[in-house]
């Protein structure tokens, strides 16, 4: 799957591991995103785990792709039902 044109899409990933500053979530075989503490909800998270464990699957938007660093942002915030989602 192509992640360049990514940014945007919401899709469902599971929560591979948890990081003093937020969590990786697969979003693809061989893909992982990282969602940071700031992007969880809009009121101040300390640790990933006051929001989710590994192990759960959660929904999240994409919202950068930078294939020069091979890094992929992920946000749970502001989530727009029935908005794009890949399949």
């Amino acid at each position: 799957m192509p992640f360049a044109d990514q940014a945007g899409i919401v899709t469902t990933g599971q929560v591979t591991k948890l990081i003093p500053f937020g969590a990786f979530v697969r979003i693809a075989d061989g893909v992982e995103g990282l969602v940071h503490n700031t992007e969880f909800r809009n009121e101040p998270v300390e640790h990933p785990g006051q929001i989710v464990s590994e192990g759960d699957a959660i929904t999240v938007g994409i919202t950068e792709v930078d294939l020069v660093r091979r890094r992929i942002t992920l946000s749970t915030r502001n989530l727009q039902p029935g908005g794009k989602r890949s399949t």
